[in-house]
Formats: structure tokens, sequence, C-alpha cells
């Protein structure tokens, strides 16, 4: 974390700590109602705050959603906690006190491609078992391997750019492969780790194929692995011309 990053979290930390009285051990639970979790880090940025504020026992995000919901050891005070909120570019826009935090905020966390691959040239290869990644290359097409896991919100940033980019270039297909499993301890262990990513320090990993089955991109940044496509692409149209 740089120092910036490090003084604006002791500032919402603070600002969420002054918010809470000092009351007994009675816990008391709020769904927030918060505008600007535009992707999935969103939600590790606002749950990894609010679990480093005094005063918070738990916190369910979701960028999905728009909502958080944290339990806490005393009074809630609202306009304390928005103008935290706003420090860090989101808005909370209402609260409500509940007994229980919804079953949709503390749900399993989906695969980075569950909700996205409809109507695109995307298909999961493995869900942490051995798989021939050779042997699912689409044919006349480029094939990008993407290794990922529910937790991993880079893995569903990168996913969300991929959709954009399938949409524009149907010659392109992705393969995924989902580390599944709650923890990166549990995800590590799946055997298609041992397989492929023994080498690797962590997902999101990628891996480009041209048609021709030639290696284009072995990388962790998903905007290099699109653009080795493009160029590829670019040269094969020169030469074909």
């Amino acid at each position: 974390m740089t120092l910036p990053q490090a003084a604006l979290v002791c500032a919402l930390s603070l600002a969420l700590a002054l918010s809470f009285s000092a009351q007994a051990d009675s816990t008391q639970r709020y769904v927030l109602d918060i505008k600007g979790m535009i992707c999935s880090s969103c939600s590790s940025k606002v749950k990894e705050t609010l679990l480093g504020s005094k005063g918070i026992e738990s916190a369910f995000v979701s960028h999905l959603a728009g909502q958080a919901c944290i339990a806490t050891t005393g009074a809630f005070d609202a306009s304390v906690a928005r103008a935290a909120l706003q420090i860090a570019d989101y808005e909370m826009t209402a609260h409500v006190a509940v007994t229980s935090c919804p079953d949709e905020l503390k749900g399993k966390l989906p695969d980075p491609w569950e909700t996205r691959s409809k109507g695109l040239n995307v298909e999961s290869i493995s869900q942490g078992q051995p798989v021939d990644l050779k042997a699912k290359l689409v044919a006349g097409s480029y094939t990008i391997i993407d290794f990922g896991a529910p937790w991993c919100a880079p893995c569903h940033d990168a996913a969300e750019l991929l959709v954009a980019y399938l949409k524009l270039h149907p010659d392109v297909a992705v393969r995924a492969v989902n580390l599944s499993g709650e923890t990166p301890e549990e995800s590590y262990q799946q055997p298609v780790v041992a397989q492929h990513l023994q080498y690797v320090k962590g997902v999101p990993w990628f891996l480009v194929y041209a048609p021709g089955g030639k290696v284009l991109y072995r990388g962790t940044q998903v905007d290099k692995a699109m653009s080795s496509i493009d160029k590829h692409r670019t040269r094969a149209a020169k030469k074909k011309s």
C-alpha cells in the first residue's frame, strides 16, 4: 500500500470510528446503499476500509448489488459514514437497520465468467481439475486461456474488459479455467494449478494462442493479452495484401 493510500485508509477509519458511540456489546446491523462501486475491486476496497474501522465487527460488500451490510458494536451515525465514503469517491444514498445481513450480500462469490459469458464465445474448461489446453483451442480463432478465481477482484475486472473485446472481435474465443474455492489457499491446492501454474505467482493469468496454435502471450495483464492479438492480426493482414 502506498503512503497516500495508507493515509486515506487511516482517514476513513477515523471518520467511521467516530460514528459509533461507546455503548454495550449489543451488535447492530445496517445495510448501506452505496453508489460508485462499478467494479469488483471497489467491493474489496470498501470492505477493507470498513473492516479496518473501529466498532465494525463484520462487513459484506457487493458491487453488483451496490450495497454493504455492516455489523457494529454501537449506534450508527449515517452522516459521518456518508462523509467518510465521499472521501473515497463513493456515495451512501440510504441506510436501514436490519436484523441480519441479506443472503445476496454474503453468498458464495460467482466465478469471473458466471454472469458474463452469455452470447459470447466463452466456455469454462476446468473448475480446478486437470485439462489439456491444446485440446481446447478453437480452430480458426484466437484463443485466450483465462485462469481466474471467484475471490480475485482483478480477475473479474479482466473479464469485464474481455467481454467488450469479444463483442468487437468475433475471431477471438475465451476458454476459462476457474480455480474454484472460497480462499486463495483452497484454490491453489487444485490439480490444475500444479499442472499449468506451477511457476506462476497468482491469477489472473493469461495464455494467448494464434489460430495456428502459436503462443502469442503469457502473463498477468489483460491489456497486453488483447494487444498481442491485435498485433498478430495486423501482421497477418499485411502478409495477405
